[in-house]
């Protein structure tokens, strides 16, 4: 199983604004774990002990789950390289299209656009026109 380091790691220690606060938690987790376990061994008590095993068991989830949104991170970053070899490559001309495939016209990917602006504009008609409705008929 890796490790947060080796995650961290493969992503050369760049992780979104989120994650950094996650690993910044999981520091002061630790600290306050050291906390409990220093006051444990002072003074051994039922109730320090419970607290002490609660902050392990939420440390180890929290751990799973940083690890594991570590993991989606990297796949995201090998995928982004990947795409970007390939545009690479395809920029340079050396793969001619397959049969497959056909080049985007500029009037499919215009379609979509002139429909979500024409049913935009039906849609605030129609919210003006029950605004208009409601307010005539208190």
């Amino acid at each position: 199983m890796e490790t947060v380091r080796e995650l961290l790691a493969k992503l050369d220690n760049k992780v979104t604004p989120t994650m950094a606060k996650k690993l910044d938690g999981m520091q002061a987790l630790q600290a306050k774990l050291q906390v409990a376990k220093e006051e444990y061994e002072a003074e051994p008590t039922d109730e320090k002990l419970a607290d002490l095993k609660e902050i392990e068991e939420f440390m180890a989830d929290e751990n799973e789950d940083i690890i594991e949104d570590l993991k989606v991170l990297v796949r995201r970053k090998r995928f982004a390289e990947e795409e970007e070899k390939a545009s690479q490559s395809s920029s340079k001309g050396d793969e001619a299209p397959k049969g497959d495939e056909k080049p985007k016209d500029e009037k499919e990917k215009s379609g979509l656009g002139v429909f979500g602006m024409v049913f935009g504009g039906v849609l605030l008609v129609a919210s003006l026109g029950a605004i208009n409705y409601f307010r005539n008929n208190r």
